[in-house]
């Protein structure tokens, strides 16, 4: 029924095992290649689990080439309906490659939420929290928003709790867990933590048609403007605001030097001899405790202390 809830679980599949050319060094990536990652099939057995406790039919839904058919083959033969939406943009005829996809998530988060809106309602949504495709994970994020649902990630462990409820742990920092209880609708991102995606039978496989994703044309979506951002340079934190001290010329050489500032008078009046000169200035030094000993003639070893 198209009113009934169902649980939505967006996949990526990528090239895995890609190759390099000995020669030149770039990297051989084969579409035809492609396959669920770890965090994408551990979506896909969540939302099996799912479907199981609550009686609801599970759609998987990805953004890509029709070189992603073969690896949804194996998901369709698992009992998941299957919509791919096709990569070719309406603005340039040429079908974007998953690396391409990969470095524009907004947009292939906007495709995903118009693909459940369609056919949903959604009771869940599930995706892995990294795709293969050079991701950083945005789009579970980028989803959330757009379908203005609640966004919980990092998750490495996924329990029914009860009639459309979750009980779900988080991955903190320092090796801490957060459970936390999810109602749906929601958007969850799962690692590929202790799940490994059941296989399907021979025969489902066997059966199963050349071609199993239901095919749509991407949307037109309104996007905000790209952000444009600098050369990149080293980095350099911002400097400290320090306020400039106030006062006489001698408040202010204290303030700046730390309070550790003594001024006295000078005992030279006229002009000197560079002899008696060098004496006056280790006669000072020793005498604020810069040198060690006793000062004496001019042109005699010192040793130097520093204050701490």
């Amino acid at each position: 029924m198209a009113d009934e809830p169902k649980l939505f679980v967006c996949v990526a599949p990528d090239d895995l095992r890609p190759q390099v050319d000995p020669l030149k060094g770039s990297v051989i990536v084969d579409e035809r290649r492609a396959c669920l990652s770890a965090p994408d099939a551990a979506a896909v057995e969540h939302a099996l689990r799912m479907g199981e406790a609550w009686g609801l039919s599970v759609v998987a839904v990805t953004v890509g080439p029709a070189e992603c058919d073969a690896a949804l083959a194996e998901v369709s033969a698992l009992g998941v309906a299957v919509r791919r939406v096709d990569s070719t943009r309406t603005a340039s005829p040429r079908t974007l490659t998953p690396t391409e996809l990969a470095g524009d998530p907004r947009w292939v988060a906007a495709q995903l939420a118009a693909q459940i809106r369609s056919a949903g309602p959604a009771a869940m949504v599930l995706c892995g929290d990294r795709s293969a495709r050079h991701g950083v994970g945005a789009v579970p994020g980028l989803l959330a928003a757009e379908l203005g649902m609640p966004h919980a990630l990092g998750l490495v462990e996924v329990q029914v709790a009860g009639e459309l409820a979750l009980r779900v742990d988080k991955r903190l920092d320092g090796g801490w867990r957060e459970r936390i209880a999810v109602d749906c609708p929601s958007v969850l991102s799962v690692e590929a933590a202790g799940v490994r995606l059941r296989r399907a039978d021979l025969g489902s496989l066997v059966g199963a048609p050349p071609t199993v994703a239901e095919v749509y044309r991407a949307v037109d979506v309104e996007l905000p403007g790209a952000v444009e951002f600098a050369t990149p340079g080293p980095y350099r934190p911002r400097p400290l605001r320090v306020e400039p001290p106030a006062g006489s010329a001698h408040e202010r050489l204290v303030a700046l030097a730390g309070g550790n500032v003594t001024l006295s008078a000078s005992r030279v009046t006229g002009p000197l001899e560079a002899e008696e000169a060098a004496g006056e200035l280790i006669a000072f030094l020793s005498a604020h405790g810069y040198l060690a000993g006793e000062p004496g003639e001019p042109g005699g070893s010192r040793q130097v202390r520093h204050k701490d």
